[in-house]
Parts: C-alpha cells; structure tokens; sequence
C-alpha cells in the first residue's frame, strides 16, 4: 500500500467517523471502485491531465452527487485534482481495513466446488463468526478442480477442507 492509499484512506475514514457515517461511506466507496472497475475508460478520462480539470469534476459530479455521500463525491474530487485518482482503490482499502478493524470484522474467502446458495452462505458465515468469535465479511467463489468440501481463508489463515486434502491425509496416515 502506497503512503497516498494511507493517508487519503485513513482521512475519510476520519471523516466519516467523525461524521458518523462510516457504513454510508464504506458502501459508497464500494460502489465507486466498482464504477471504475466496470469502467476503465472513466478512471482513464479522470486521469488524464490533458482534458480540464473542471470537465473531469463535472463527470464526477454526474456520476456520484446525489447517489453518494457529498463526502465521498468531494474526496473522489480531490484525488482528480490532486492527481492521485489511480490511488483510489488503495485509498479504499486503507478505509475498509481501519472500517474492519474497528467492528471487529474478519475477511473470509470460501472456495467451493459449486456456487453456494444464499442460505449456505448465511449458514457458513454463521458458523465462521461462531468459530472464531468475530463478525465475519465473507466472499465466494468456484473452483470445478476441487473434488468436494471447500477451503476457506481468514485473514490469511488457509482452512482446507475439501475432500482432496482429506483424502491425501487419509493415503498419509496409511502409509505411515
């Protein structure tokens, strides 16, 4: 993470703090990383120094006023005018580790052999925060090589359970 990401990160985690807003701010730079995640071409135009600054604020403006917080719509602002916009995304994730780190939030990834159903997702991240005793934020995904079961990772800390793991422990005991 880049001292830009730190620093502008942890200013509108500040301020949102401050303004008791933290949920609305978080969700808000959720949907803008995933704005320009769906739409390179914008993150390049705001980017680019070429084109005036005001027409860039005006994009931003049409684009975010009115849909997010004013306080994430100015802090978009002034990456672009800063020249600072390609920070974003570390700006976000320096925002939602001090977010995670003040609710006591564990990020945690499921790897499974299908898509989970939303009940199995509730039922995981349930069983999770019983598990280790903090609020769980989890994602998923597919992976068609595993066999069966599922891999989860917390916070960096792999647990495997998918069935070819088993298996290799089980051919491991008996060979022993």
């Amino acid at each position: 993470m880049s001292a830009i990401g730190n620093e502008y990160g942890g200013a509108i985690f500040l301020l949102a703090r401050e303004e008791n807003i933290l949920d609305e701010v978080s969700e808000a730079l959720e949907q803008a990383d995933r704005v320009f995640a769906e739409q390179p071409l914008y993150l390049d135009f705001l980017a680019t120094p070429g084109i005036p600054i005001e027409e860039r604020i005006g994009a931003i403006g049409g684009a975010f006023h009115g849909r997010v917080p004013d306080c994430v719509a100015d802090f978009i602002c002034l990456l672009v005018e800063k020249g600072y916009i390609r920070h974003f995304g570390e700006c976000r994730e320096q925002f939602e580790k001090a977010y995670n780190s003040l609710y006591d939030i564990a990020l945690a990834e499921a790897v499974s052999v299908r898509e989970l159903t939303e009940d199995e997702k509730s039922q995981l991240k349930l069983s999770l925060e019983r598990s280790i005793g903090r609020h769980i934020k989890l994602s998923t995904s597919v992976d068609k090589d595993l066999v069966g079961g599922m891999t989860v990772r917390i916070d960096g800390k792999l647990y495997d359970g998918s069935l070819r793991t088993r298996i290799s422990e089980i051919l491991e005991e008996l060979t022993k």
